[in-house]
Parts: C-alpha cells; sequence; structure tokens
C-alpha cells in the first residue's frame, strides 16, 4: 500500500512537470513540436531525484556537473535510468546563483539528456508540494558547515521520500545507514576546487554504488522491498 501510494504520486510529479515545462516552453515562444517533446518528459517508474531550494552558491546546485559525462550515463542507462528534477531561484542580485540556473538549464537542453533532466521555473508551494512528495530522493550538496538546517529534507520524510545528503544542517543528526545516504563523512576542506572535485566524485559513487541498485532490486510482488524498508526506517525514525 504504501509503495502503491508512492508510486501514484511519483506519476502525478511527471504529469506536473510535463504540463509545467510545456508552459515554460510557449512562453518561449518555442515550435508547436518542441512543445509536444515536454509531455513525454520524465517517466513515470523511473528513478526520480530532486533538487529544489534558494540558489545560493553555498548549495553548490551544479555539483554533478563537474562530470557531465558520468552524469549522463546515470541519465541514458536503458536498464537502470536516472531523472532529475531541479527547481529554485535565486536572489535578484545574486548574479552568481543566476548562473548556477543557466548552467542547469544548458545542460539540460542537450539532446538526449533533455527528458530526464528538467529545470522548472517559477518555484512556489505548488511546484515544492509535487517534488517532496512524488521524488524517491531529495538531494542536498551544500558546502560545510554553512547549512542552518535543511527544512525542505525533513518535508520529504513523512513523504516517503529519502534523503541523499552532505553531512551539514539537520542531516548530522537525521542520517544514519537506515535512513539514507550520505555525500562523504563529514570532512570539511580549505581548498574549494579539491573539496568539490572529491565530494562530486563521492556523490556519483553513492548515486551508482548504493542508490541505483538498491531502487531497480526488485523482490517478490514486483516491489523493491529493501527500498520500502529504508523509506519506512527514514518515515518511523526521523519524522
Amino acid at each position: 500500500e504504501l509503495w502503491r501510494i508512492h508510486e501514484r504520486r511519483r506519476e502525478r510529479l511527471v504529469a506536473f512537470t510535463r504540463a509545467r515545462l510545456a508552459d515554460q516552453l510557449r512562453r518561449r515562444g518555442t515550435n508547436a513540436k518542441e512543445i509536444e517533446t515536454a509531455f513525454e518528459t520524465l517517466g513515470p517508474e523511473t528513478l526520480t531525484i530532486g533538487f529544489a531550494r534558494r540558489f545560493a552558491t553555498y548549495k553548490r546546485a551544479t555539483l554533478l556537473l563537474r562530470d557531465p559525462e558520468r552524469l549522463k550515463r546515470l541519465l541514458l542507462n536503458e536498464e537502470r535510468p536516472v531523472q532529475f528534477v531541479f527547481a529554485g531561484k535565486a536572489h535578484p542580485r545574486d548574479n552568481q546563483g543566476k548562473e548556477l540556473i543557466k548552467q542547469l538549464v544548458h545542460f539540460g537542453r542537450q539532446e538526449g539528456v533533455r527528458r530526464r533532466f528538467v529545470f522548472l521555473e517559477d518555484y512556489d508551494m505548488s511546484v515544492a508540494r509535487y517534488l517532496v512528495q512524488g521524488v524517491d530522493v531529495w538531494l542536498n550538496t551544500p558546502q560545510r558547515p554553512l547549512e542552518a538546517s535543511g527544512t525542505s529534507g525533513m518535508k520529504v520524510v513523512p513523504n516517503g521520500g529519502l534523503n541523499l545528503s552532505v553531512l551539514d544542517g539537520w542531516w548530522v543528526e537525521g542520517y544514519e545507514t537506515e535512513t539514507g545516504w550520505a555525500v562523504g563523512a563529514g570532512e570539511e576542506y580549505n581548498e574549494p576546487a579539491y573539496r568539490d572535485e572529491v565530494e562530486s566524485k563521492s556523490l556519483f559513487d553513492v548515486l551508482e554504488n548504493e542508490v541505483v541498485p538498491l531502487f531497480y532490486d526488485i523482490g517478490s510482488g514486483d516491489l523493491p522491498r529493501k527500498w520500502i524498508a529504508r523509506v519506512k526506517s527514514s518515515m518511523t525514525r526521523l519524522a
């Protein structure tokens, strides 16, 4: 029952994202053929990872883009695909934050990845509601120790999503191997470029070796029973 409800919510997120993306394309004056492709974006049964928040630079929204080819391999895997939904806003005077959004949008427009990598504009409570209810994994990649708390990740927990985050903010207390995944082990670095390189590789390692295999490990009754067990653990220990 728990998994059936979650799958229905993921389907709602996919339908909402398609409609929202089509509206974005219409506002830009995009041709009708490209607007039609918006309704083929995302898959209702695909592992879905969400990232939505204020686009301050310390939150490192583009950490995955440090290795675009490795990211493409995750997105385009035919047997165990992954899809990402990004959303958020930068402060009007935060040009660096706007640049992060620009990089994500540019990557998502590439042929081949556009159906599995989406940026939703005009982030608001409605978008947030669909995301926290529908994603399988909530991604958070702040620069330690700058995360104050991370309430978006908290909201995902009672909705049946799992957290994948740098050990900062609330996740320092919330993380256990039974409740989600951690990027790194709480290290702090003096050199930002080196830190980003190490933690981006750690993030990919966790996705490739732990998150994706667990999600697609289908047991009896066509259910990902080990994944469901972790969802239950997250809800009972953290909610």
